[in-house]
């Protein structure tokens, strides 16, 4: 049964929500509220046998962004595997644990901050006394306003620093738009009940993430890569997007535009440095991911495939598990 309950002071302080405050004591239970006020995964506890769990957690709902806060009343593992859709960021309040993603392991503890892989599988471990204040964000908002800036497509998977200082910059930052959330969500909730007010916030916890935390893009952001794209790029650009599903050859496109392939090559490796055929296999991946994401439960892989125009299915699949860090099947049997 999942309780509301009074919470201590430190708790308080950082609870997203206080109206949302749950406790969980059973492992059924406190994987339930915090696999939906964070992100699905597989819990254990080996000490807490017969014993409440006394699992504490709140949620608030920003959009393309949540907060989520947890706390156990034991030492717990998490298990969520590979966390493709969005990015975590999780500020340790108090305690310490061990945070795990692929071959890459860091303590949590209040120095840093801990920004999860995005294609590789996350291991959590909490100890009694740690407490969590994740923000979960948006994978697609995130690289979707990388592309505005630049003005092309990503070339390669997202990826974020993996353990950055709470006295950066960006983790300054960070633990002060936080806080305030927090402060603002226990004083004035009725500042954070409309819809438009919560997006706001969303979108600045993302820009700080764009524009301070260290990521792969970074250096093309800080450059001004949004130079001016000269007309025959962008509109050839434009005919993939609009054509992905019955585009055949780099040939058809430039014929299209009224340039030759080779003016074509030139100008694609020029603006995003990747070859026109590059770019549409880069777009076709993502057009393919999305797809699996929204598909309904009839729909099959090979199905989704040749909706966006892909023929070799056993390449593109594995171009997919390069880009995403999951197979195409994966992520289909997640959505449903």
């Amino acid at each position: 049964m999942h309780e509301i309950v009074k919470v201590d002071a430190i708790a308080a302080r950082h609870l997203p929500n206080p109206r949302t405050a749950r406790m969980a004591n059973t492992l059924d239970e406190a994987t339930d509220l915090v696999s939906r006020n964070i992100y699905p995964h597989r819990l254990s506890a080996a000490d807490a046998r017969g014993r409440d769990l006394q699992c504490l957690t709140s949620a608030l709902d920003l959009g393309d962004c949540a907060l989520g806060y947890v706390q156990y009343g034991f030492n717990v593992e998490i298990d969520s595997g590979v966390i493709s859709e969005c990015l975590l960021v999780k500020a340790t309040i108090s305690g310490h644990g061990r945070v795990t993603c692929g071959d890459r392991s860091v303590t949590s503890a209040p120095r840093s901050l801990i920004m999860t892989s995005m294609t590789r599988a996350t291991r959590i471990i909490m100890t009694t006394e740690c407490r969590h204040l994740t923000a979960r964000v948006s994978r697609k908002a995130v690289e979707h306003r990388i592309e505005e800036k630049l003005g092309r497509r990503l070339s390669e998977p997202l990826q974020f620093g993996f353990e950055v200082p709470s006295d950066s910059d960006f983790g300054r930052a960070w633990h002060q738009l936080l806080n305030h959330i927090c402060d603002l969500s226990a004083t004035a909730p009725r500042a954070l009940a409309a819809e438009d007010v919560r997006k706001q916030y969303s979108r600045t916890l993302i820009e700080l993430l764009i524009h301070a935390a260290p990521h792969n893009y970074s250096e093309a952001l800080e450059r001004g890569a949004n130079q001016a794209i000269p007309w025959y790029v962008r509109r050839a650009r434009d005919y993939m997007h609009e054509h992905l599903a019955e585009l055949r050859s780099i040939a058809e496109i430039a014929s299209a535009v009224g340039i030759t392939p080779r003016t074509l090559q030139n100008g694609f490796r020029q603006v995003f440095n990747m070859t026109p055929a590059e770019y549409l296999r880069d777009i076709r991946v993502q057009a393919l991911h999305e797809a699996l994401l929204s598909a309904a439960p009839t729909h099959s892989v090979t199905e989704l495939m040749q909706n966006v125009g892909i023929a070799n299915f056993g390449r593109y699949a594995q171009y997919y598990r390069d880009k995403i860090g999951v197979a195409p099947s994966v992520t289909l049997r997640r959505s449903t």
